[in-house]
């Protein structure tokens, strides 16, 4: 699978997720909390497809892509 697929896929139910869930301040910083999350797991998945050396480093590079995708998504 492609990177670009799964965080399609994920940005949709995360989103819905928010939507549900954001009723107060405190919610939105837990939901925060669910977001970096989600890029600390695609880290090593990202790293794996690269073929990159270290399972957990290059999570900058990670986050720029993320980034990148959520941004095509929605011009």
């Amino acid at each position: 699978m492609d990177i670009k697929d799964l965080v399609k896929g994920l940005n949709r139910r995360l989103q819905g997720f928010k939507n549900y869930y954001q009723l107060s301040p405190l919610s939105k910083r837990w939901l925060n909390r669910i977001d970096w999350y989600v890029l600390q797991r695609l880290n090593p998945f990202n790293n794996k497809k690269r073929n990159k050396r270290h399972k957990h480093a290059y999570l900058q590079e990670t986050v720029k892509e993320v980034k990148f995708i959520f941004s095509q998504c929605y011009q």
